[in-house]
């Protein structure tokens, strides 16, 4: 089985989970070869794996003027009607306005650069991780090469402005589309006709138990304070994960149970303005910021929480929840998206309704107080992740769905 992976960027700090599908696939024997609309910035490459992927992945910018005109030429000369019928797709393919229109030139241009390389290293399918411009691009790609080609559909922002509009028009266009969530797969049936659900499905992101195992080595050799709680949060410092929710809560909690310190792993936009609402709270010195740090530093740091949380606005299923309730980490988690197909309210783990401050900090004070029910939580979470949640059990229906498009 021959594949090629295609993703807006990669590798990303924040998509690791496309990494773990990729090398899932491989072991399964799928040969896969990766693009990338764009390189990641190398100060993102924080790990010796994000350097090996980088290595292996093919970027399609930047390209240079002689270069994008020379391939141009070539598959326009190639295949004139599918050059113009590729050129149809792209034009007809955006939101109202001279901007998108623009926009959709340009990506009109990216595509067949990606189909390019495709004729220059056929596969069978064409898989597309997100439904936003690098979609895009390989859906206009696969209308040059009449390439079987298919989505994964993650999170709010699939199916949010910009591109959401444009969600129903790629799903009627492709071969199939599987959703991460249950939540996800109705915001699909939402935007395509009945005719088209039959090519939508849920098949899980999942995480590697190697790395969990390593990090679970690692929690006797380096105890923790047990005078202090610890609550731990891992995300982009971004204004979508709702931070000042969380500073607000933990703030409020602190009243109650004074033994608490919160650590924040991840980096971002809004990292200053964070801090300045921490300083407003005045929790500074129970709030710590570690930057971004590897994947496997992620995991040697949650084992040693009490307490994981998560104050987000948007989600999909995070990653970050699975690791924290695989290491049995009680987790205290917005109630939102596909969050409630993971953590089952007071059965291994706490919802609060989005954005609701002091229902996140009564969370907060119940588990901190609480050792015995962090234990029941942090046991019971463990069995949910290992029943659904593994790379192996999560990716089995989209394998399947690859077996079926190779014996077509």
């Amino acid at each position: 089985m021959n594949l090629a992976y295609f993703c807006s960027e990669y590798p990303s700090r924040s998509h690791t989970f496309i990494r773990r599908e990729i090398q899932e696939l491989r072991r399964r024997g799928a040969n896969i070869d990766v693009y990338a609309l764009r390189k990641p910035k190398l100060e993102n490459l924080i790990s010796d794996t994000d350097h090996q992927e980088f290595k292996q992945t093919v970027s399609i910018l930047p390209i240079k003027p002689w270069q994008l005109v020379l391939v141009h030429g070539k598959m326009f000369f190639k295949n004139p009607l599918a050059y113009f019928k590729a050129f149809k797709i792209a034009f007809g393919h955006h939101l109202p306005g001279v901007k998108n229109t623009l926009w959709s030139v340009f990506q009109f241009a990216e595509g067949i650069v990606l189909a390019h390389h495709l004729k220059e290293n056929p596969v069978q399918h064409l898989h597309i991780h997100f439904a936003n411009s690098g979609a895009n691009v390989g859906m206009i790609a696969s209308e040059y090469l009449q390439l079987n080609w298919s989505m994964t559909l993650h999170g709010t922002s699939c199916f949010d402005y910009p591109w959401g509009p444009l969600l129903g028009q790629k799903l009627e266009k492709c071969t199939f589309a599987n959703c991460i969530s249950y939540f996800g797969l109705s915001q699909a049936f939402r935007a395509v006709g009945p005719q088209h659900w039959d090519k939508l499905f849920v098949s899980r992101c999942g995480i590697e138990l190697e790395a969990v195992n390593l990090a679970k080595s690692k929690q006797s050799s380096q105890p923790k304070d047990a005078t202090t709680i610890r609550l731990i949060s891992v995300g982009r410092l971004h204004v979508e994960k709702g931070y000042p929710v969380m500073i607000s809560a933990f703030a409020e909690a602190l009243k109650t149970v004074p033994n608490m310190e919160l650590v924040l792993l991840g980096d971002g936009p809004y990292r200053s303005a964070i801090e300045t609402y921490v300083k407003e709270k005045g929790v500074s010195d129970k709030v710590i910021f570690r930057g971004a740090v590897p994947e496997q530093t992620v995991l040697d740091e949650m084992v040693h929480a009490d307490i994981f949380a998560l104050s987000s606005f948007m989600e999909g299923i995070p990653m970050v929840l699975m690791e924290a309730m695989i290491l049995e980490v009680p987790v205290i988690a917005p109630r939102l998206a596909g969050i409630p197909e993971l953590v089952i309210d007071h059965e291994n783990g706490l919802l609060f309704d989005p954005a609701h401050a002091s229902q996140m900090a009564e969370h907060i004070v119940t588990l901190a107080s609480d050792k015995e029910k962090r234990a029941r939580f942090g046991a019971t979470g463990k069995k949910k992740v290992l029943a659904e949640f593994t790379i192996e059990k999560g990716i089995e229906n989209l394998w399947n769905r690859f077996l079926k498009i190779e014996k077509n």
